[in-house]
């Protein structure tokens, strides 16, 4: 999809992907295409755009929000239980907290595969 924008836009200044493997995908369309200067972005914090961040050959991914797979099945666990203890949820939605990853931080990201003891 990226490739088709790329194609037909000759100013693109940054691309927002639907995830981490959509702008690993995004990055290589660019540099098929000779095309820089672009800020790509992406949400997930899965280990392939970890790896994209620290690699000096993938500047032009420079970020992405991570989602924590961990936290949110233990989250997931607690309500489960909870409902079948016959307790309701305070809410119908619950947001979880999430962290920007760039280039700048991602030396501190404790990612999806870092040794968790909870």
């Amino acid at each position: 999809m990226a490739q088709g924008y790329l194609t037909r836009f000759a100013k693109i200044d940054a691309i927002f992907a639907i995830n981490d493997p959509q702008a690993i995908g995004t990055d290589l369309a660019a540099r098929q295409q000779n095309r820089s200067g672009i800020v790509i972005t992406a949400v997930d914090g899965a280990p392939d755009i970890e790896a994209a961040l620290k690699d000096p050959a993938s500047p032009q991914i420079q970020a992405s929000s991570s989602q924590d797979p961990f936290f949110m099945a233990r989250r997931a666990v607690q309500i489960g239980v909870g409902l079948l203890n016959g307790q309701k949820p305070a809410s119908t939605v619950e947001l979880l907290p999430s962290k920007l990853v760039t280039r700048d931080n991602i030396a501190d990201y404790k990612g999806w595969t870092s040794n968790r003891s909870q």
